[in-house]
């Protein structure tokens, strides 16, 4: 299996990788603010969820 392959995204794909950098970013930045601490934990699984379809979508032959 090769790391890095050439390979035209889907829209779906580079939407849900977008909104995935989008909430980690997010989480990221705020992580020491108060009003967006206790939502740290939802927020990665989120941005976890999201990236699993075009990381799949990635490497599938």
């Amino acid at each position: 299996m090769k790391l890095l392959i050439t390979k035209i995204w889907n829209w779906w794909d580079v939407w849900l990788l977008k909104w995935c950098a989008f909430l980690f970013g997010i989480a990221a930045g705020a992580y020491f603010h108060a009003a967006v601490l206790p939502y740290v934990g939802v927020i990665l699984v989120v941005a976890a969820l999201l990236a699993i379809r075009p990381v799949l979508a990635y490497w599938k032959k």
